[in-house]
């Protein structure tokens, strides 16, 4: 590949294409250079080093799981707009499997960023909340609860650790009908 024809967007994709092949902490410049016929030097024309471009690639995850989020929801409300909303990150967590890692180990404040892109996620369940619950304390206490439900369950379930025969997504259907219940109360 030529200088001239590398982008940032170019060289996220291959990294995460990379960690899919072997694992999001075995990416190194020099396994993306390889991929890219470059020199691994080049990489460094366009991110600091492996920690910014984790960064930048958590920044387009979250750019794609909020446009997906926003696109998902239009016309929806209320519980609709809740199962929406935990579909939607569910499935976008499981089609980026290896990537979801990145919203795990960087951390929201390390970057303006990353930081702005987290709290828009947030204020779209705030948005939702805000149709059952009045009281701002409230609806922050239910945002971060929704936010811990799925990213536990989908933790749990990248991990492995959820066997036995019980289906996963009536598991799911069943902690967002007990989440939503909750609401009512």
């Amino acid at each position: 590949m030529q200088k001239r024809n590398l982008t940032k967007e170019k060289i996220i994709q291959i990294a995460f294409s990379l960690a899919d092949e072997i694992g999001l902490n075995q990416v190194t410049f020099q396994k993306i250079a390889e991929k890219l016929d470059i020199k691994y030097q080049s990489l460094y024309n366009h991110f600091d080093n492996m920690d910014d471009l984790k960064t930048k690639m958590t920044i387009y995850l979250f750019g794609e799981l909020n446009s997906k989020l926003m696109n998902r929801l239009i016309g929806k409300s209320a519980d609709v707009a809740i199962r929406e909303f935990a579909y939607v990150y569910k499935d976008f967590a499981f089609e980026n499997k290896t990537a979801y890692e990145l919203f795990i180990t960087i951390p929201t404040l390390a970057n303006e960023e990353t930081y702005r892109l987290a709290k828009e996620t947030n204020n779209i369940i705030r948005q939702i909340l805000s149709s059952y619950i009045n009281d701002e304390t409230q609806v922050v206490h239910k945002s971060r609860e929704l936010r811990s439900i799925l990213h536990g369950f989908v933790s749990l379930v990248l991990l492995g650790y959820f066997h036995g025969d019980a289906n996963l997504d009536d598991s799911f259907d069943l902690m967002i009908d007990d989440f939503i219940l909750s609401l009512s109360r």
